[in-house]
């Protein structure tokens, strides 16, 4: 296969392992963002893989264009000197905050599919990531262009699945929606939509550039801005439509996925929260790598330190709230800040073609 085809191909796979997280394999997500708003939410899915392009495409040509080299680089570069300081300190908040939502959600999925307590589900992740850490990222890497496309293959082929399993259909489920309560991001679709496509951005901006650093050609970049975020929003698509299909069952539920899970293939349905414990887990050790990282040498005394503290503090956080609440609570503030980002793109992409305009 050629060469700068498989770079593409593992790159978005990391981009995919990446944006999975609890909130994704769980079905929360897909919940929140599109499904509670019916029909309007397809519109949604449609301005989102929009807007996931031009982002993904933006920050890697920046990387490839530019000597960036740290999370701080990047902000600065895109945000100015006083915004980058703050959103690269906001950005280590916010990654503490979702490691901590994550732990959550692998509570909750145990929890529903094993009885396991919640806290005991999300200590053992809390023990799985803590060792990945003291070890080193390199290995974690290896494996993210491998298992993020496996999730989303597996969570497509639940979704189809459940659909042929006594479903109520998509059109009957878009006209319950109304009636249901349902956790919703915003009251508006559209405006949910837009915060779904940014809301990832603050960890996007210092994993996404640093990759373009390591690109050959714009072919690949490219290529990656496509395949990633196209393969990532059509399979939120299939998810939409399976809840859609069974909302009856599921809109009240921590763990919707699980549910179609278990409804369309028993066996299968137990199988499936391992994978959702392994897309936690590739998500959350390299984003809390990157906190760790910034302030300590990996593999040093002070380094595995702060690795354990900042578990210990996540995993008490994250079990104080149900997952739902939590991914309610937390995941539509990072959007807010994503709006700022994206806008912060948005000007200097413009400012860059007006300087090139000009010579």
């Amino acid at each position: 296969m050629n060469e700068k085809l498989i770079r593409i191909i593992n790159i978005s796979g990391a981009y995919i392992a990446l944006l999975i997280g609890g909130a994704f394999a769980t079905g929360q997500e897909a919940m929140q963002f599109f499904v509670a708003f019916g029909a309007k939410g397809f519109f949604g899915l449609i301005i989102c893989g929009l807007a996931m392009i031009y982002t993904c495409y933006s920050l890697l040509k920046a990387g490839k264009n530019n000597n960036l080299k740290t999370n701080e680089d990047v902000f600065r570069y895109f945000c100015g000197k006083w915004l980058g300081i703050f959103m690269t300190w906001y950005t280590i908040i916010m990654i503490v905050a979702v490691y901590g939502v994550m732990l959550g959600g692998v509570g909750a999925t145990l929890n529903q599919a094993y009885g396991i307590p919640v806290i005991v589900g999300s200590s053992i992740m809390a023990c799985f990531t803590v060792l990945t850490l003291l070890l080193g990222l390199n290995k974690i890497l290896k494996v993210l262009g491998f298992i993020g496309p496996v999730i989303i293959i597996l969570t497509i082929t639940i979704a189809v699945t459940s659909l042929f399993y006594d479903s109520i259909g998509i059109n009957e489920g878009v006209k319950l929606t109304s009636s249901l309560n349902i956790l919703k991001a915003s009251e508006n679709w559209l405006f949910s939509a837009i915060l779904y496509s940014v809301f990832s951005l603050p960890g996007l901006y210092g994993f996404l550039p640093l990759v373009g650093r390591s690109l050959k050609s714009n072919f690949e970049a490219i290529g990656i801005s496509f395949f990633g975020p196209l393969f990532f929003i059509g399979a939120m698509t299939v998810v939409v439509v399976a809840l859609l299909g069974n909302i009856d069952l599921l809109f009240n539920k921590e763990v919707p996925i699980l549910i179609l899970a278990t409804k369309a293939l028993p066996i299968y349905g137990s199988i499936f929260a391992l994978v959702i414990f392994m897309g936690i887990y590739t998500t959350v050790t390299p984003l809390i790598w990157t906190v760790c990282r910034r302030f300590f040498e990996e593999r040093t005394q002070n380094f595995n330190l702060l690795s354990i503290s900042l578990t210990l503090i996540c995993l008490l956080g994250g079990n104080l709230l149900p997952f739902g609440q939590l991914i309610n609570l937390i995941y539509p503030s990072i959007g807010y800040v994503g709006l700022i980002l994206i806008i912060c793109l948005i000007l200097k992409d413009l400012n860059f073609q007006k300087k090139i305009e000009n010579t």
